[in-house]
């Protein structure tokens, strides 16, 4: 492969991105929906993966009708959630902390732009000791629109005082790839719980299953091939 330019800036999503923790949201959200009466299955879920809380419950009452009780409902999944971080915890995906080692080492900014609210990302990113290694994290609450839309990972490209096309963002959920593109980034497509559509394979600029493989293929792209004999 022949050598290319890093990217200034790397923006990482967060949930399904650097924790393992889609499943726990899943279960959450069954739990608060059974509270309720109704039954949320993986294929609903997988709908809602990588949106914004606002797009979440939009998509409920399309669902359930004019009749479901969101805001009961997001009481009840945040209190679920908060008591499944608690007992269960929450674990990085697989290559995370050494991708984060080899940015650092060639002293690459990187972000966080979530479609979490502040609270539950602070939480998670401080819990797990890596909050300090991000120059900002991005919230869907600090924003006008969540993902697809492109504001969260502009807002991360204006704290990094970096332009958009010069950053590079990782992202497991189809929503997460569309906002990349209307943001003007380059995307890094590591699916998680969502099978990446046709619109992210054409839009991604790689798919790996892992980050172990984001980290490979930027070891392999700044080195140039030997040259041959």
């Amino acid at each position: 492969m022949a050598a290319f330019e890093l990217p200034k800036a790397f923006i990482f999503d967060m949930d399904g991105l650097i924790f393992d923790s889609e499943l726990l949201y899943f279960e959450a959200c069954q739990r608060a929906a059974a509270q309720l009466g109704y039954t949320v299955d993986q294929s609903l879920f997988l709908q809602l993966v990588g949106r914004s809380n606002d797009s979440a419950e939009a998509f409920f009452l399309e669902v359930f009708g004019a009749t479901f009780p969101v805001h009961q409902f997001d009481r009840l999944w945040d209190a679920e959630w908060h008591g499944l971080f608690n007992t269960k915890g929450i674990a990085f995906k697989p290559g995370l902390l050494s991708l984060l080692d080899w940015l650092e080492h060639h002293t690459i900014p990187k972000a966080v732009g979530t479609s979490s609210r502040q609270e539950e990302a602070h939480q998670c990113l401080k819990a797990t000791g890596i909050f300090e290694r991000f120059s900002t994290v991005v919230t869907v609450d600090q924003v006008s629109a969540g993902k697809p839309a492109p504001d969260i990972f502009l807002e991360a490209a204006r704290r990094l005082n970096i332009a958009p096309q010069d950053c590079l963002v990782l992202e497991d959920s189809n929503a997460g790839v569309m906002a990349a593109q209307a943001a003007g980034m380059s995307v890094v497509m590591v699916p998680d719980l969502q099978s990446p559509t046709p619109q992210s394979r054409a839009i991604a600029r790689q798919i790996f299953p892992s980050l172990i493989e984001v980290h490979q293929w930027l070891e392999t792209a700044i080195s140039p091939s030997p040259s041959s004999p």
